[in-house]
């Protein structure tokens, strides 16, 4: 079995999609002309029942009344990979190099960092698998329970407590020292593979490397003081209680992404489309009349 030359990502049915989302997604297919790309979304219903898991998973419908969109994409990627087989990947990561080296995983992961602590080593941004993985498996039946119980939320937080709780010797190095680790249901990139760059600190073209395949912009949607404050309660207090406490929503001053503010726009003369130049590749937008 192969993971499915297919990609998977989450947006809103009625959401515009930003130029820096467009652009992303204009490099999966610059990168990868032969993969499928595929959108879940609230009308879905073939590769992910959105209507359904909404009636089904509490957590699932609790993040999409609460409008914590970053974790909706946690939830569905689980369900969806492990259903399905394929590749997830956020809208903020462009890709440089097709994925078909990675295809005969069982699943793959990057690194993120090489502290030695559960919660930030890995980076299920660029996340892909077989159907029926049994590493996803224990992801997905995390999400049934224990999701309410222990105090983690992330998805890097909770895939590294699933690691850590299969593979307790895990090779933690630093990062001029990472290499690939494999294990029976899951393998594991050194952080240049997916995540060149860490989160704070400066992106330079010097972090791309030969093998770097995608390069993942940190756009953190999900800090915004509402979600923290539930995220940070939902295991030691009821959801009523959580919301007589602390505001539902704030208005937040939205910040443009760091990949917002690097790419550079340019009108061709016939005013027909648009020319976006990213690390030296230039991708071509049709303009709407």
């Amino acid at each position: 079995m192969s993971i499915p030359k297919r990609i998977f990502y989450v947006w809103g049915a009625k959401e515009p999609k930003r130029t820096d989302v467009n652009l992303c997604i204009k490099t999966w297919q610059y990168a990868m002309p032969d993969y499928e790309i595929i959108e879940i979304n609230e009308d879905s219903t073939e590769y992910f029942n959105f209507q359904k898991e909404l009636e089904e998973n509490k957590w699932f419908r609790t993040v999409y009344e609460r409008k914590m969109y970053a974790y909706v994409a946690d939830y569905v990627r689980i369900k969806t990979l492990y259903d399905n087989g394929g590749i997830y990947l956020d809208t903020d990561v462009t890709t440089i190099k097709s994925f078909d080296v990675f295809l005969e995983e069982p699943a793959f992961v990057g690194l993120q960092s090489d502290k030695d602590i559960t919660h930030d080593i890995f980076e299920p941004a660029i996340l892909g698998a077989q159907r029926g993985n049994e590493f996803l498996k224990q992801l997905k039946n995390f999400y049934d329970n224990d999701i309410w119980i222990l105090p983690l939320y992330s998805m890097p937080q909770i895939f590294g407590y699933i690691i850590r709780k299969n593979y307790i010797n895990f090779p933690n190095k630093p990062r001029d020292k990472q290499e690939t680790v494999r294990f029976d249901n899951l393998t594991i990139y050194p952080e240049r593979y997916f995540i060149p760059f860490r989160y704070g600190e400066k992106f330079v073209p010097q972090c791309i490397k030969e093998d770097t395949h995608a390069i993942h912009w940190y756009n953190a949607s999900w800090q915004k003081p509402e979600i923290i404050s539930f995220l940070e309660n939902k295991h030691k207090l009821s959801i009523e209680q959580i919301d007589a406490l602390y505001p539902k929503y704030l208005k937040q001053t939205s910040k443009n992404s760091l990949l917002q503010n690097i790419f550079s726009i340019k009108k061709t003369n016939d005013r027909t489309e648009k020319v976006i130049t990213l690390l030296g590749f230039k991708y071509h937008f049709k303009l709407k009349k």
